[in-house]
């Protein structure tokens, strides 16, 4: 499939019409500038890989297609052979950009057979090397390497990460680190880029099947940055995952995708006025052996040996992390947890942020193990309650406090030392449920869930709301190339100070999509409870206040060359009346993609701001 030509026939025959109109002798020249301009605009990008590295399943998730995922039948059926051609593929929101899908390299094909089988790439001006898996094959290392000498751009796309974290998970099972196999992954191929002299800070972790997770939305954003010419305030790093669960991120933005985003805050308040469809999991953390399992069968009132319940035993039974619905609360969940071990990198493995809460465990003293748990706990930005179990095997239930009391004194004293503060500690006996605290650890959990449910909900809101801007935002610049074609039609047919109005009317309708006009931001001031001008004062693009058309107008268009006003025979693009500037389509498509990409900037801080803890 090649990559379509960005003008179309009958835009062409429009404006030739018009042109004629206006002056036959020079339309034709004047179309040529047309194209000529619209052929600078052109970025092709080359993206090669090995064979089955998934180059053209990277190309279509870039494209915000999924050919064959939403098909139940497709995991039965062949995957479809590679291209033997160069296949171009036109960008959905930039039709001057193509992303091109290359022959891929397979051994035991020598290097220069395959250089030579690709064939010139001196028409590329960007290059996306696609590995699976290890270091980039020297073939392709080559290609990198002739990209930095002409000083063209290169990325290197570390895909198929959701793989490597699912066979790492079950590896090392309850020992896994998402972290620490994301970073093998990437030290895989930057080690392999720093030996070949090659920019290490290119790399990124991608899954083209999980686009909004890991870095696919900082690569693309670095592609549009790169070749489109978007200048962005921030470096696409706003999210910060840890204390955010992802099935919270989710479900909120599932909520929310069916409005638009000054709807958005009003689904948010609903939420949070009433939470009981909001889930929660809890994960119940603790070494081996700290009475876990019976911990949550006692919690749902659920005997050790029913159907239903958790396995327990004298050894560690817990195999993998499980959830049980909690019996009374509706949307509560406890996650049986396998055991923690006690060294540095086992911490270092455990995965947080899936948990909104947690239940951390010990059947004996608070040792050195508890305290790395309850530091990292609440590094992860997450809270606890700390529960001491098997406490009837330490103090026998009375109306005298004795040992009990001295066993939660100590408990609370070592968690305040760890920097825990008003640490809440509960002392229970799973056989023994009606003594001691475990009937207020339930109350508890029942009493807190809606006040938790809403604490997870809040910490997914920012990440939710960035990605339902992007959303938006990506739908907008699909528009922004027909406006540029109409905006020529317009001077064409009236050369004038209109089109910059008209241009502004577009902008102003961008402004409203995205929530930054004074409607859309006294509802958000409304449904968070902050003032509209806090919210205001996060908008700093000039174009939602308007901006004069004068200045939009010199903006888009360029003086008319000194021959042009002494020698009128001299034909140019865009000329009508005598010393009639003339419009650029270049100058007038950056500026509509650079004020999208401003004010979307503009959205993503402002709602940030009103959601944000004061």
């Amino acid at each position: 499939m090649a990559a379509p030509a960005s003008l179309d026939d009958a835009f062409l025959r429009e404006l030739r019409t018009r042109y004629e109109a206006q002056d036959p002798g020079t339309a034709a020249t004047r179309l040529q500038a047309l194209v000529d301009s619209v052929n600078a605009l052109k970025a092709d990008v080359a993206v090669v890989g090995r064979r089955g590295a998934g180059v053209t399943t990277l190309i279509h998730a870039l494209l915000g297609e999924r050919p064959g995922l939403d098909d139940p039948q497709a995991f039965f059926q062949q995957a479809p052979e590679p291209p033997g051609q160069p296949a171009g593929y036109p960008h959905p929101s930039f039709p001057n950009l193509a992303l091109w899908d290359l022959p891929g390299f397979q051994e035991p094909e020598k290097p220069g057979d395959y250089t030579k089988r690709l064939g010139d790439l001196g028409r590329f001006g960007c290059l996306v090397l696609v590995v699976a898996e290890g270091s980039p094959a020297d073939p392709l290392l080559r290609l990198l390497k002739a990209f930095q000498q002409k000083r063209k751009p290169y990325y290197v796309v570390r895909t198929k990460v959701d793989l490597d974290l699912h066979t790492a998970k079950r590896r090392f099972r309850a020992r896994y680190s998402s972290a620490e196999a994301l970073a093998l992954a990437r030290n895989g191929v930057a080690e392999a880029l720093a030996r070949n002299g090659l920019d290490t800070t290119r790399v990124f972790l991608v899954s083209a099947l999980e686009t909004d997770r890991h870095q696919f939305n900082q690569f693309q954003d670095k592609l549009e940055e790169e070749l489109i010419q978007l200048k962005r305030a921030h470096d696409g790093e706003l999210e910060d995952l840890r204390a955010v669960s992802p099935r919270k991120i989710q479900e909120l933005y599932q909520a929310c995708a069916m409005g638009g985003l000054a709807e958005v805050p009003a689904i948010i308040r609903s939420a949070l006025e009433e939470p009981s469809q909001i889930r929660l999991d809890v994960a119940v953390l603790g070494e081996a052996g700290s009475g876990k399992s019976a911990l949550v069968n006692a919690l749902r009132g659920v005997g050790c040996g029913e159907p239903e319940a958790a396995p327990t035993g004298v050894t560690a039974t817990t195999r993998k992390a499980t959830a049980y619905a909690h019996p009374t609360v509706p949307g509560l969940y406890l996650w049986d947890l396998p055991g923690v071990g006690l060294t540095e990198e086992d911490m270092g493995r455990l995965d947080l942020s899936r948990y909104d809460f947690f239940l951390l465990t010990a059947s004996e003293r608070y040792r050195h193990a508890q305290s790395r748990l309850a530091r990292a706990v609440s590094a992860a930005g997450k809270r606890f309650f700390f529960v001491r179990t098997k406490v009837d095997v330490d103090a026998q239930p009375g109306p005298e406090p004795g040992p009990v009391e001295e066993i939660r004194s100590s408990c609370v004293d070592a968690l305040q030392k760890d920097g825990v503060g008003s640490p809440r500690v509960f002392l229970v006996s799973s056989l023994l449920r009606e003594d001691y605290d475990l009937p207020a650890l339930r109350a508890a959990l029942e009493s807190d869930a809606p006040a938790l449910k809403r604490e997870a909900l809040e910490k997914a809101i920012p990440v939710a709301l960035g990605r339902l801007v992007r959303r938006t935002s990506k739908a907008l610049m699909k528009d922004v190339w027909g406006k540029t074609l109409e905006s020529c039609l317009y001077w064409a047919e009236k050369p004038g100070p209109d089109v910059a109005t008209s241009l502004i009317d577009t902008v102003s309708a961008f402004s409203i999509q995205l929530g930054l006009d004074e409607e859309s931001l006294a509802q958000v001031a409304k449904a968070t409870g902050k003032p509209a001008g806090l919210l205001q004062a996060e908008i700093q693009s000039p174009w939602v206040k308007r901006p004069d058309p004068e200045q939009v107008l010199k903006q888009i268009t360029k003086p008319v060359p000194f021959s042009s006003r002494m020698w009128s025979l001299v034909p140019y693009w865009g000329r009508g009346a005598e010393g009639q500037p003339e419009i650029s389509l270049e100058a007038t498509y950056r500026v509509l993609t650079q004020a999208l990409a401003e004010m979307t900037e503009d959205a993503e801080r402002m709602l940030r701001r009103a959601y944000a803890k004061e």
